[in-house]
């Protein structure tokens, strides 16, 4: 590879992970645990893991259940998900295609079944720790356009490696055994980045290329539908046959046959088939169908799906696919499906995928930190070394916390009383994302690398040895009972945080801190003489500029606060065109989430415009601009969300828009603000 080509991919590779750097760390370290997502709700539960019972569904029993809760099955489709670690079955009803009923029949129903008792629950009636970092793996926390975040991402990672290995391929082999500790900081960090790179590649491109499919396969169907011309049906029916629905014939069964046979016909079809999910097409229609569809064990063969479609009214087979036989199509998802979850090794496959993924966390810090001591040289500005360093705070500070807080919300999780329950997502999302931002403002303003990353160690490591001694206080299930007893999926929990609070504590008794070239407080004594420099004393009247800068900032923060009281009564102009207010699930009492959101947005707005007026301490200048951020963020997302949903109410359109456009100003106004309370301060030196 000659020179031009080299610096072309070396600066790509380079430029493309430390764009998405922060994102790709927070969805490794979540993808870890999410990995035993399962297994953690069956640890927060307590119960006893009976999988193989949780299997034997009586579906004529699931139906009742569902009907005895009041739904209208006519004309839907039953979706059925099998029972895993948490022993419930996921069950999902599709909108009827009967416009007669009145059960909200356009409506999409999903909600959990108990797979021993058949109790029903709604799916956030036990909003697990494991579930909320399962869905921060692919950020769902921000609707709508959180999965498509993810997956650009990993486009941008795949990227990533790709010129990684380009630039390294000449010396590979012989860098994969190069590790300099004694030298400076710079050659440590890439002897570390190069060799766990080469070590976690292929579980890297993996995943990279899985995740792009699995974020982005919307994106993928854009083409296949032009092959199909825009027919969505026949596109969904060919790329994914186990979603091929039937138009509802009008003549209704007199009778619903005994839906167990058709399991019982499918188990005796094939050895070792596993039904995955059932499906019951048109209920109650001439034309029902129920359709199994499931796989081998591993095992026997990796991939192994099959398929029977029963004709419910005639019982009669009226279509199959034999898990022995391959498709190219259904083999083509099933692998990628197979080899991002890791489903198919157990435990020990779930384990290596665990290490894999922490070792991933590993080499995206250790890239940015290159990328830091890279720009720590002689020649580059104090100004430029100072905003370098506090952009390698701000990182670290974000990544590593999110060590010590994953671990305290699962002790609070283990914690939180059964009468929580209808509370439990909320308090678990304040304990985590508050939780997290906390410790993140704290290492932060540390402003010390090494002590972030002792601190989060010592931490985590800490609470982490806490989480099993809390498991074994409040519910018995001591990891040696649970190991004793089979309850393997309860005992991974306890031993994941046995070895991760080790392995943090053995590493802190290893670290030493690096020799700095420079100490921060004297770099920004230096970054000081140099603004000093710049500064035209005959130009500046710092007072005046001073209260503009103030009264400006102040007046955009009362328009945000303004502007989202405005929004609030703009969303409630349709009432006025005869739509309903009541919000489906009202009890009368308004919930607490509603009363925090409206404060964080509302009051908080107003609250920084009166203490705008009266401090101008540098540390509420960093805390108004850090919140005039994350609004900022928020009402791009909340712009972007109401095109999708609410093109049509142009007013409500127009105030988010100048809610955009007024934290785009704010942002710049208390920058501004900031840099003139510097100046002013180095003038009157």
């Amino acid at each position: 590879m000659n020179k031009r080509n080299y610096n072309i991919f070396f600066h790509t590779h380079t430029v493309s992970g430390i764009v998405i750097s922060v994102a790709l760390y927070i969805i490794f370290f979540a993808g870890a645990f999410a990995l035993i997502k399962d297994e953690i709700t069956a640890w927060e539960k307590e119960t006893p893991v009976q999988i193989e019972k949780a299997q034997e569904i009586n579906y004529n029993r699931v139906i009742d259940s569902i009907k005895g809760r009041g739904y209208n099955l006519y004309g839907r489709d039953v979706r059925m998900i099998a029972p895993d670690a948490k022993q419930q079955l996921y069950v999902l009803l599709s909108p009827s295609q009967d416009s007669t009923i009145v059960n909200n029949p356009d409506k999409k129903y999903y909600f959990f079944l108990d797979a021993h008792e058949y109790h029903f629950s709604e799916y956030y009636d036990f909003y697990s720790i494991g579930e909320l970092i399962y869905r921060l793996h692919f950020f769902s926390q921000v609707p709508v356009i959180g999965i498509y975040i993810a997956g650009f991402i990993a486009v941008f990672f795949l990227f990533a490696i790709v010129t990684g290995v380009l630039i390294h391929w000449k010396k590979i082999i012989q860098n994969f055994y190069v590790f300099r500790p004694k030298k400076k900081l710079k050659t440590i960090w890439t002897d570390a980045h190069t060799v766990l790179g080469m070590i976690g590649l292929p579980f890297q491109f993996v995943f990279a290329v899985t995740s792009c499919f699995l974020c982005l396969s919307a994106l993928v169907l854009i083409p296949a539908n032009y092959v199909f011309d825009n027919n969505q049906e026949k596109t969904i029916e060919a790329l994914r046959p186990m979603a091929k629905t039937y138009p509802l014939e009008n003549k209704k069964l007199d009778t619903i046959p005994d839906l167990n046979v058709f399991m019982e016909k499918t188990h005796s079809k094939w050895e070792n088939f596993t039904p995955a999910q059932v499906y019951i097409r048109n209920y109650g229609a001439e034309n029902m169908k129920f359709q199994v569809d499931g796989l081998l064990d591993p095992n026997q063969k990796f991939l192994g799906n099959g398929r029977t479609v029963y004709d419910v009214a005639s019982q009669q087979l009226i279509s199959e696919k034999n898990p022995f036989e391959n498709d190219y199509l259904e083999d083509v998802e099933l692998t990628i499906r197979r080899l991002h979850f890791g489903d198919f090794g157990g435990l020990p496959l779930k384990f290596i995928y665990f290490l894999m993924a922490l070792i991933t966390c590993f080499v995206i810090i250790s890239g940015v930190l290159i990328w830091l001591e890279a720009r720590n040289k002689k020649n580059i500005s104090a100004s430029q070394k100072l905003y370098n360093r506090k952009v390698g705070h701000i990182y670290l500070a974000i990544c590593l916390g999110m060590y010590p807080i994953t671990a305290f919300s699962f002790v609070v999780a283990k914690l939180l009383p059964r009468s929580l329950d209808p509370s439990r997502e909320t308090i678990l999302y304040c304990v985590y994302f508050l939780g997290w931002a906390l410790v993140a403002g704290f290492f932060r303003f540390l402003r010390d690398n090494y002590k972030t990353n002792k601190y989060s160690l010592v931490s985590g490591g800490i609470i982490g040895l806490i989480i099993p001694l809390v498991n074994g206080l409040t519910s018995g299930n001591w990891f040696w009972k649970t190991f004793a007893n089979a309850q393997y999926e309860i005992f991974c929990v306890d031993f994941f945080w046995i070895l991760m609070g080790c392995t943090s504590l053995w590493i802190v008794t290893k670290l030493k801190r690096p020799v700095r070239n420079i100490a921060h407080s004297d770099l920004v004594t230096s970054r000081n003489i140099e603004i000093k420099e710049t500064v035209d004393a005959t130009t500046l009247q710092p007072t005046k500029t001073l209260k503009f800068m103030r009264t400006k900032t102040a007046i955009l923060w009362l328009f945000l606060a303004i502007g989202f009281i405005v929004h609030h009564i703009y969303g409630l102009f349709s009432v006025y065109y005869n739509e309903s207010v009541m919000i489906e699930g009202a009890t009368g009492d308004v919930p607490i989430n509603h009363h925090l959101w409206r404060v964080a947005l509302e009051g908080l707005a107003l609250l920084f415009f009166l203490f705008t007026l009266e401090i101008k301490k540098s540390w509420f200048r960093w805390t108004s601009f850090c919140w005039a951020l994350i609004v900022g963020f928020f009402n791009v997302y909340h712009f972007i969300a109401s095109l999708f949903y609410e093109a049509s109410n142009i007013s409500e359109l127009l105030i988010l828009a100048l809610m955009v456009l007024a934290s785009i100003f704010l942002a710049k106004s208390i920058l501004a603000w900031n840099k003139e309370e510097i100046k002013t301060a180095l003038q009157n030196q």
